[in-house]
């Protein structure tokens, strides 16, 4: 990603709380499209019959968490299942945020790990879309961040390594950062998620190696950004 890139168009503007209602899914879309985010996240079954429609002839794409979101606990093949049927939607559907597999990190199974890593991101590049991989830092020990991202660094059809889901059991760190940045920096991007709520915390993520952000708070992290910077 380009390091001068539009600062709106570092967010994946994310709405998935469980009990959303239908109209705040609808105004969380349209929000989105007003503010010209990179994405939108919501509720995946709202993609099909809403939100395709409402992002048709703008910028804004759509972001989906295939894989037993939010915990990535799921056999491979119906990970593998879910992917295509969002491929099917069409090219609405621009990035493919992957749950990673953490009872395999857990278990020492990198060969596992090896192979789904590979058989769900060649899909998803074959198509032409953003593969990012969710490592859900937040359950992971450093020595188990560091291990993961050295898998995923090897295998060329991912574009991202994602720090977590928003669901863990506390906010992405700077420490998970560093640590990630340090295996795939010029490499992977990283994507940052998970407590992200501050102008002050997404540029201090960005001076450590971030270059996009999933956010619930993405249109009060902007009007920080234009306040502080005039733009």
């Amino acid at each position: 990603m380009e390091k001068d890139i539009a600062f709106n168009r570092r967010f994946d503007n994310t709405l998935l709380k469980p009990e959303s209602t239908w109209e705040e899914i609808v105004n969380f879309v349209d929000e989105t499209v007003s503010y010209n985010f990179r994405n939108v996240v919501v509720p995946w079954y709202a993609i099909p019959s809403l939100v395709i429609e409402k992002v048709k002839g703008t910028e804004v794409g759509i972001n989906v968490g295939p894989g037993g979101f939010p915990f990535g606990m799921v056999p491979t093949e119906m990970k593998m299942r879910e992917i295509q049927y969002y491929i099917s939607l069409g090219e609405a559907v621009t990035d493919f945020d992957i749950l990673i597999n953490v009872s395999a990190v857990k278990s020492c199974n990198w060969d596992y790990l090896r192979r789904e890593f590979v058989v769900l991101s060649e899909p998803v590049k074959k198509e032409n879309r953003i593969c990012k991989f969710i490592i859900e830092t937040s359950r992971l020990t450093e020595e188990e961040i560091l291990k993961v991202c050295e898998l995923l660094v090897d295998v060329p059809t991912i574009d991202f390594v994602k720090t977590g889901t928003g669901f863990g059991p506390r906010a992405t760190s700077y420490r998970d950062v560093e640590l990630i940045n340090s295996v795939v920096s010029g490499k992977k991007e990283i994507k940052v998620s998970g407590g992200v709520r501050t102008l002050e915390q997404v540029e201090k993520f960005m001076e450590l190696g971030a270059t996009v952000f999933g956010s619930s708070a993405s249109v009060s992290i902007l009007k920080e950004y234009r306040k502080k910077y005039g733009t």
